[in-house]
């Protein structure tokens, strides 16, 4: 049983959510849609409401699968999908039905807060991933970076920050330092699709930057931020890992991302890579999986890391430990293998739309 609940980070996070976009949330929110590209027939999926018709029959003619779609009642755009589901005892009722009827059933949602699991614990599904406090941690952008220390790995040049004067301090070590850089990031720890990032080119951008950090902190004197120096890439590498309940642990879908600044746009399918930067890419997932495992994570994870111009790889930028919009075209590739010479996925500016675009060798198109 499949819930894309997009926007499960904030449940995970203390921090203001600053300025709310409504038309971007139902934007976004929508996107749920995207979870039908790796479904099966034998599945059910929940959705705030039905697709429509010719949209479903345009994913059978390219091969996707169509599953039982159910939808909660009084459903609205802009309510978060797993609220809505909790507010709607008839389609719980559904889900401890079918659960009954079938021990296989496993609950398996984009991310699991305590929303999740209380939709496990009221239909007797067994949901799949790691607990909600345990995902709220391995989303923690400075527990991404104190995981690559102990691992060993490369990490991007900054430090950890707990005051609007250490930031500054960092600030300037970083652009004074040799080779310098002329931009940088501050990170929100748990900040999600390029929120709670601050790129910063000048003092005077540092300066507003604060005075925004230090709002959305609400007088918080335990926040700690994130100071890194801005490589210049040759790449942003996306690979998405599957760690099982016994501490298995697979590497999947390596793919070149296609970003605007910090907001993921799309991917490049497959990437144009060495095969020894593959296998490299392999080797640091099988490492930071079993790593995982230790910390009692299980389920899907997806890594970003990037390949700067001098042809470092930084294999940890950020670890999601949940579905990423990565993971729901993983497979696409798979799916379209005999209809198709190239496969594009592209997010529109306004982020409305999620347009696949197929190009079949039968047709010509």
């Amino acid at each position: 049983m499949w819930l894309c609940n997009i926007g499960a980070e904030k449940y995970w996070s203390n921090l203001s959510a600053g300025v709310v976009n409504r038309q971007e949330d139902i934007a976004v929110n929508r996107m749920e849609e995207m979870n039908l590209l790796i479904c099966r027939e034998q599945d059910i999926i929940i959705l705030r409401e039905m697709p429509d018709e010719d949209y479903l029959s345009n994913l059978r003619k390219m091969g996707f699968s169509i599953p039982t779609i159910l939808s909660p009642e009084n459903a609205d755009l802009l309510t978060p999908i797993s609220e809505l589901v909790l507010r709607d005892e008839g389609l719980l009722n559904k889900l401890k039905e079918a659960a009954e009827k079938n021990n296989d059933l496993y609950f398996n949602p984009y991310g699991v807060t305590h929303l999740e699991e209380e939709i496990a614990q009221k239909t007797g599904m067994r949901i799949m991933g790691a607990p909600s406090h345990i995902n709220a941690k391995i989303n923690d952008k400075i527990f991404n970076r104190e995981i690559s220390e102990k691992l060993g790995l490369t990490v991007c040049e900054g430090r950890v920050c707990n005051s609007a004067d250490e930031i500054r301090e960092e600030y300037d070590k970083l652009t004074n330092s040799k080779p310098f850089f002329s931009k940088v990031i501050i990170k929100e720890p748990k900040g999600a699709s390029g929120k709670g990032l601050y790129i910063v080119d000048s003092k005077e951008k540092l300066e507003s930057s604060l005075r925004m950090i230090a709002r959305f902190s609400r007088g918080r004197t335990d926040s700690k931020w994130l100071v890194e120096g801005w490589y210049n890439k040759k790449g942003d590498i996306n690979y998405q890992i599957y760690v099982s309940p016994d501490g298995e642990v697979d590497v999947f879908s390596i793919k070149e991302q296609l970003l605007r600044d910090t907001v993921y746009i799309g991917s490049k399918m497959p990437p144009e890579l060495e095969q020894r930067v593959l296998d490299s890419y392999m080797e640091y997932g099988q490492k930071i999986g079993r790593y995982l495992y230790e910390t009692g994570f299980t389920g899907v994870a997806g890594i970003d890391s990037i390949i700067t111009e001098q042809d470092v790889c930084i294999p940890i930028i950020e670890i999601n430990g949940r579905f990423t919009l990565s993971t729901y075209i993983s497979f696409v590739n798979q799916i379209l293998k005999d209809k198709k010479n190239t496969v594009k996925i592209l997010q529109t500016d306004s982020g409305k739309n999620c347009e696949l675009y197929g190009y079949m060798q039968q047709t010509g198109e």
